[in-house]
């Protein structure tokens, strides 16, 4: 018969890590919502729980969002859940909102628009990130609109909005002091609107620009990136056929005397 060695089980094999009661309570009030109604009451901490639960779920919805937001939240991840832009208007009860997402995790979000995140630039003006990946029929008034009421944006990302142009990169140069990451991949963009982001006063905190898939950038718009973006150090411009072995050489170039800050950079030469 197999000896067993001192100290072999732990505490967890001994005793079973058993989930709380608050959080076995909000499973149970979250999987027997049968409307936002059972929330209303709620004290903060439990509402807290309870939406964090309903976003990874993704049942947040028009209807039942008003019963779990408060004057005090931050963060909200609508990433997994359908919401359109009367969704978004109940947040105008979340003045210190600072992160939401929106980014589309599947089909791309068609119920979102430029109007719906222009009324929630004006209810949210804390916004530092703001996630609205493939959320298609977005324009640049929505963007623009976050450059300008939004003063403390450092994180956005618009990658797969094919109607977003030269004219939100142009408004992110002029107002978005603090941007760091920016995304716009598979945007109507060109070389034009490049430069006007990074000669504008965010040129010294960017650090992260993924704009790969942009068909109309060549080369001029990763030298720019390079010159004028001391602190770029992940840089993505896969997929832009216009861009050739000319971009590589010059990243090479110009980033001489500060290799070891590039943390991640990816291209295609065609």
């Amino acid at each position: 018969m197999a000896s067993v060695k001192p100290g072999a089980f732990t505490d967890s094999m001994m005793f079973p890590t058993v989930p709380s009661l608050l959080d076995t309570s909000v499973k149970v009030v979250v999987l027997n919502l049968a409307s936002g109604n059972d929330l209303e009451r709620l004290p903060l901490h439990i509402k807290d729980k309870c939406l964090t639960l309903m976003c990874k779920r993704g049942i947040i919805s028009d209807s039942n969002i008003t019963a779990v937001l408060h004057n005090r939240l931050q963060k909200l991840d609508l990433s997994e859940s359908e919401v359109t832009d009367a969704g978004l208007a109940k947040l105008s009860k979340c003045p210190q909102l600072k992160k939401i997402d929106l980014n589309s995790i599947k089909e791309s979000r068609t119920a979102v628009t430029t109007q719906g995140i222009t009324a929630l630039s004006q209810f949210c003006r804390q916004l530092q990130v703001v996630y609205v990946r493939r959320c298609v029929n977005l324009t640049d008034d929505a963007i623009i609109a976050l450059s300008q009421n939004c003063p403390e944006l450092r994180d956005l990302n618009i990658g797969g909005c094919p109607n977003i142009t030269d004219r939100t990169l142009t408004a992110l140069g002029q107002y978005s002091h603090f941007l760091k990451s920016l995304n716009f991949s598979r945007a109507s963009i060109t070389d034009d609107g490049v430069f006007n982001l990074v000669n504008g006063i965010c040129a010294k905190t960017l650090k992260e620009i993924h704009m790969d898939h942009c068909k109309q950038l060549t080369d001029e718009a990763v030298e720019a990136v390079t010159q004028f973006c001391p602190q770029i150090n992940i840089l993505l411009f896969h997929g832009c056929p216009l861009i050739t072995e000319q971009a590589r050489m010059a990243l090479e170039e110009l980033t001489v005397g500060r290799t070891s800050q590039m943390k991640h950079v990816t291209w295609t030469i065609y």
